[in-house]
């Protein structure tokens, strides 16, 4: 039988998620520690920070099936993220940080 991608759901702490995720768009993507921007999807690692990439958040999950396949064929150590979760939880701790 084949195997699938199927969502998991971990207790993640996410300061070191987040300083280890590459944030993918339509074309190239950005550090999520630094912030920089156009780093290639095959970047194992930050060009900027030498940060190296443990998590991958694609911003339209259907568009990189493919590409989501042949990461985790060659890096099977790339955990993919939900970028929604991603962002809500950012943007949750960053309210928090500010109303403290």
């Amino acid at each position: 039988m084949p195997k699938q991608l199927l969502r998991l759901y971990h207790n993640l702490e996410f300061d070191e998620v987040k300083s280890h995720t590459l944030e993918y768009g339509v074309l190239s993507g950005v550090c999520s520690k630094c912030k920089n921007i156009d780093v290639k999807l095959d970047a194992t690692a930050c060009p900027q920070c030498a940060t190296p990439f443990k998590y991958i958040a694609f911003q339209n999950v259907r568009e990189h099936i493919p590409k989501m396949l042949r990461i985790q064929a060659e890096r099977p150590n790339v955990f993919f993220l939900d970028y929604q979760d991603f962002k809500r939880v950012e943007g949750e701790q960053r309210a928090r940080n500010i109303l403290g």
